[in-house]
């Protein structure tokens, strides 16, 4: 019983979690969005995913208090909470991410590599809850990585002379974000379950997670763009000449650009930013540049939450959906330790390369090959499930 209820909840997530990263990256895309610049940063978007999410959990809830649920089932307890709200801080830094990453690259091209963390699950299954690592899992985690290795052979091999499947320095930033934010939910979600309260369920914990989400989002699109202001990050008194012209002036019409350079002069390799600016100039030098994403962090938190394009926030709010329901199967699923379940919850990678030819992507065979050989190394795992009975972790409370 306990392999039919994961293999069921697995499922379910799996097509979660694949919608997710499809819508993610569509609302990211000027062809799905009515063909104009997607000016809408990660944060904002964030914010419209985790009030979908939010209002998703709160009809969930109603729902079980009019069947008869007490409230005092929607309480998880401080020591619950707690971890809760760790894993909502950890989760608004990985969605911005996961905004950020697809106005870049295809899914199917970043995709794998935030699930690196996964290698390291059975060892923090180890210590912390003392589960068994099988000589399975070894075998498996080896052929995860060789297909993430398998898109790069042409170029290691010196066949290519590009690397297509290369990621720049942000983007590898934010993929080790990432995978430890989710490498720290996976082990407290556990952890979440394990110390809740008696008859408090998976609905009510992701009431409380999306609550602190929306507290922590809400509070960065705030704080953090006032904090831009007062650090003056959109109009620095000197920049390199190489990244001024790469991030701003490539990125302006000539009218701007001519505006600009009367107020930054070139010296040596750098721009100056002339002294004694009028006040009113200093505001439009700073909208100018702001809109070229010039300063990559704060750009992350700009804009108004009521955006003038609301195709892409109509997918971000379906994205919600998803993202609802496989949250809901992740505490379902945290009953049991991580690594004996959450490998299998990337079985969807597989399909990914396919999906995005369907989207008229550029998909190699090789792309294609490391997609099979990664899942054939979450599904080994899996293999001797007739030797060894998936037992639940032992509740504190």
């Amino acid at each position: 019983m306990e392999w039919i209820i994961l293999i069921l909840w697995l499922s379910i997530i799996n097509g979660g979690l694949g919608g997710q990263y499809v819508l993610n990256w569509m609302a990211n895309q000027p062809k799905y969005t009515g063909g104009d610049k997607v000016d809408i940063s990660a944060g904002v978007m964030t914010w419209w995913r985790e009030i979908s999410k939010l209002v998703w959990a709160v009809i969930a809830v109603i729902i079980e208090l009019i069947r008869g649920k007490e409230v005092k089932y929607l309480w998880p307890g401080f020591l619950s909470l707690s971890t809760i709200i760790f894993c909502a801080f950890t989760g608004v830094i990985e969605n911005i991410g996961f905004f950020y990453l697809p106005r870049n690259y295809s899914p199917h091209i970043f995709a794998p590599y935030v699930n690196v963390y996964l290698a390291f699950l059975p060892f923090f299954g180890k210590m912390m809850f003392n589960a068994p690592i099988r000589k399975e899992h070894w075998i498996g985690i080896s052929l995860v990585i060789a297909g993430l290795a398998t898109p790069h052979i042409p170029w290691l091999l010196g066949v290519a002379q590009d690397n297509h499947n290369a990621l720049d320095l942000n983007a590898i930033i934010w993929i080790l974000i990432i995978n430890g934010c989710l490498l720290s939910q996976q082990v407290l979600n556990n952890k979440t379950v394990q110390t809740a309260l008696p008859g408090v369920g998976p609905n009510a914990l992701v009431l409380w997670r999306e609550i602190w989400k929306m507290i922590f989002i809400s509070s960065a699109i705030f704080i953090i763009p006032i904090i831009g202001n007062l650090m003056n990050a959109n109009m620095p008194d000197s920049v390199s000449s190489t990244k001024f012209e790469t991030r701003v002036l490539n990125k302006v019409d000539e009218s701007k650009k001519e505006y600009l350079l009367n107020y930054y002069s070139k010296s040596d390799n750098n721009y100056v930013l002339k002294p004694d600016v009028p006040e009113n100039e200093e505001v439009k030098i700073k909208e100018i540049i702001k809109a070229t994403e010039y300063h990559q962090f704060f750009s992350l938190f700009d804009g108004s939450i009521i955006p003038n394009n609301w195709l892409p926030i109509l997918f971000v709010i379906a994205a919600g959906l998803t993202g609802y329901i496989y949250s809901f199967g992740f505490f379902k699923l945290s009953k049991f330790s991580a690594h004996f379940w959450v490998p299998y919850t990337n079985v969807w990678l597989a399909l990914l390369p396919f999906i995005m030819l369907l989207f008229g992507k550029e998909v190699t065979g090789y792309q294609i090959a490391g997609a099979v050989v990664v899942t054939a190394g979450l599904m080994i795992g899996v293999m001797d499930h007739r030797r060894n009975k998936v037992e639940e972790i032992a509740k504190k409370n």
